[in-house]
């Protein structure tokens, strides 16, 4: 079994805060459904994803961020992307996503939108 390459940061009793590795596709989306669904089963609203070192992003890991997306806002929270690099962004731009996703450009901003202050 390879070691995951995404961390997860607890900042709050609801905010959870997760980085991926340099890649989110089909051998770790699972990981990141995982992640992000236990994290909500356990009262994390808000979950910002640390996207800082990700370079590859797959259909795959598209999903695993869309298919949690309306649980945590159905919570009262989000699911809240930060430090998207230019390559992924267009590839949001493409989905049509960028609209549909809460997208912040640093960690304090995407904070903030969780109540979070650093």
């Amino acid at each position: 079994m390879v070691p995951s390459d995404l961390t997860q940061e607890i900042v709050r009793d609801d905010t959870l805060v997760i980085r991926t590795g340099t890649a989110l596709d089909n051998t770790n989306a699972h990981e990141m459904v995982d992640m992000i669904s236990s994290a909500q089963n356990k009262g994390f609203r808000f979950i910002v994803v640390d996207m800082t070192a990700l370079e590859f992003l797959s259909s795959a890991g598209v999903g695993s961020i869309l298919g949690t997306v309306e649980i945590s806002r159905e919570a009262g929270g989000d699911i809240i992307l930060c430090r998207v690099s230019e390559p992924i962004m267009h590839v949001l731009q493409v989905l049509d996503l960028a609209e549909f996703l809460t997208i912040k450009p640093d960690r304090q901003q995407a904070l903030t939108v969780c109540g979070v202050t650093e």
